[in-house]
């Protein structure tokens, strides 16, 4: 449950803050930016995918591990 609240919350602030990829690209070149930007939504994803995962093993009444 708390990685499908953390990649829930990674994946909002990412979403958030699409309007300043093109500043940021500016400022700190835009591959150094859309390979963070690549990262932290895998990371979002991943962390949200496992949660859906453990969420739906409990309700289905598997172990979680």
């Amino acid at each position: 449950m708390l990685l499908f609240i953390a990649g829930c919350a990674i994946l909002v602030v990412a979403a958030w803050n699409l309007p300043n990829l093109a500043q940021w690209g500016d400022d700190y070149g835009t591959v150094l930016v859309f390979l963070a930007f690549f990262m932290v939504m895998s990371i979002g994803g991943r962390w949200f995918w496992t949660g859906i995962d453990a969420i739906w093993g409990a309700v289905r009444g598997k172990d979680q591990s």
